[in-house]
């Protein structure tokens, strides 16, 4: 599994960190059983509520160790003001994006219904696997280390430097799957190949 990214290995968190789900639903305001089907990737977990669970676990000692859900998403003091965008080719592939420092293609403002949680991040799409979910040249946006729920689009930033859009699935046994639409099918990924995963939460 990758511990950084998936929302489901938040009860093996809250486990380490001497807490309940039912603690952490009573500090976000939520009912239990929405923080269940959230972990469960029966629900998205939405931008203000990741917030409260990193507030959640800095308040209560979790600080920034490794697999804690404040490592998982890094908080910036300050509102991002410019988005970077990514969009050149990476070698040997139609469908993975330079994704490295220095291979940013433009910046874009920030969206004027963004709340300034967390870091954002935008793609142009390469290639055709995704149609006709989304063409070449759409941009979408993601929020960094924002897990993304089940059957949502995402960004997959590899080890490599490079990252590619696809429809995430969950993960099990060590592999991250993933589904496209052109050709329809199911992909599955070594999970160690895998930097994080980076919700979709904008289209442009």
């Amino acid at each position: 599994m990758l511990p950084r990214m998936d929302i489901s290995d938040l009860p093996q968190r809250l486990e380490r960190a001497g807490f309940n789900q039912a603690a952490l639903a009573r500090f976000m305001g939520l009912d239990p059983a929405s923080l269940s089907k959230t972990i469960k990737g029966q629900r998205q977990l939405k931008a203000h509520e990741w917030a409260k669970i990193e507030e959640f676990f800095a308040s209560n000692g979790g600080g920034e160790t490794e697999g804690s859900v404040t490592a998982m998403a890094p908080r910036r003091r300050t509102p991002q003001s410019r988005i970077p965008v990514y969009g050149y080719a990476a070698t040997g592939d139609d469908d993975r994006i330079a994704f490295a420092a220095g291979q940013v293609v433009d910046w874009l403002d920030p969206p004027p219904t963004w709340n300034g949680t967390g870091d954002l991040i935008a793609i142009r799409v390469l290639g055709d696997s995704m149609e006709p979910r989304l063409f070449t040249g759409e941009m979408v946006l993601a929020q960094v280390g924002l897990p993304p729920a089940r059957d949502r689009d995402c960004i997959v930033e590899f080890l490599d430097g490079t990252a590619l859009v696809k429809t995430y699935q969950g993960q099990k046994d060590g592999h991250v799957f993933l589904r496209q639409f052109n050709p329809d099918k199911q992909v599955a990924l070594q999970a160690t190949q895998v930097k994080a995963l980076h919700a979709i939460i904008w289209r442009r």
